[in-house]
């Protein structure tokens, strides 16, 4: 459940301007691809078809022309690819949904460029322009990934929140926005924070392997933090919570068994159970070392006397 990206709007025949700076892009009144000049050079670059949905399904075309390829070719159909989406909101600027879905293309083609402002830009934009679309809160949660990856917590936290409370998000997005905040938060150190966030999806996820996935967390960061009691306990939990999905016998039960048998968790507290035994026995071993020492000093000193009825 990882990802994002931004960058400028731009669209024009000379492709290479669709790769530079973000700066004017961060808002649709700023877009470079808009006004008469702007719309002349997509007209040069990209056609203009009978609708948005035939624009759409032109740039889908492109997209999958980047199959196969590879170095300055795949890089220069990513860039035709990325001008055709730009293209739907340009010629089709009123049709909110295909504008949407166009920038959120647009914005994955450059986030798979390593583009991240220019990926930005785009998510916001679908984002900005998705009112009914599906694509508002898809958008939401790459802005949320693309901060928390530049570690702009406070702007990731933002996205993710938004996504939570968005009406319009499914269970799952509003799981994995859920999830994604609990890493924000642990990466703050706000370990408590962490564990209420991924305690909601752990609790009342809908899909049994995210709430693997945070149970598993939950307990990675008892380990992380010495405490391999509260980490067992928590262990503990998990299987009684996921003891009923874990007994079907149907693919996604198998799915879950393996799910719990390969937990980060079990491993970590493993190994932390064996280091903190390690270091006991070292600990003993030294000490019996220290005293054997001290009952020989003695014995030099003449502080070490034998029973009485050898004497």
């Amino acid at each position: 459940m990882d990802a994002p990206m931004k960058g400028s709007a731009i669209a024009g025949p000379v492709l290479s301007l669709l790769l530079t700076g973000s700066a004017t892009a961060q808002t649709p009144q700023s877009d470079p691809a808009t006004g008469p000049q702007a719309a002349a050079r997509v007209e040069e670059a990209v056609p203009k078809l009978e609708s948005a949905a035939a624009q759409l399904a032109h740039a889908a075309s492109l997209r999958s022309a980047l199959r196969g390829k590879e170095g300055e070719g795949r890089a220069a159909a990513r860039r035709s690819a990325i001008a055709a989406y730009q293209a739907v909101r340009e010629y089709f600027g009123g049709d909110a949904r295909a504008c949407s879905e166009a920038a959120f293309r647009a914005g994955e083609l450059l986030r798979s460029a390593d583009d991240a402002p220019g990926a930005l830009a785009q998510f916001e934009i679908a984002r900005e322009r998705g009112a009914d679309s599906p694509f508002r809160v898809r958008a939401g949660l790459e802005i949320g990934h693309l901060h928390r990856r530049a570690q702009d917590h406070e702007k990731a936290l933002s996205a993710y929140e938004a996504v939570v409370a968005d009406p319009s998000a499914t269970p799952g997005q509003r799981d994995d926005a859920s999830y994604w905040s609990g890493h924000v938060y642990a990466a703050e150190k706000r370990v408590d924070d962490a564990r209420r966030t991924w305690q909601r999806v752990a609790d009342r996820g809908e899909d049994p392997l995210d709430r693997i996935r945070a149970w598993d967390c939950i307990a990675s960061s008892f380990v992380d933090s010495g405490d391999l009691e509260g980490a067992a306990g928590v262990l503990e939990r998990c299987r009684e919570a996921m003891a009923e999905s874990s007994a079907e016998e149907t693919k996604l039960g198998e799915r879950v068994r393996n799910a719990l048998a390969s937990m980060r968790a079990v491993d970590d507290l493993q190994r932390a159970v064996e280091k903190r035994d390690k270091a006991k026995s070292t600990r003993k071993k030294g000490d019996a070392g220290t005293n054997s020492r001290d009952e020989e000093k003695k014995k030099d000193d003449g502080l070490f006397l034998p029973p009485p009825h050898l004497m």
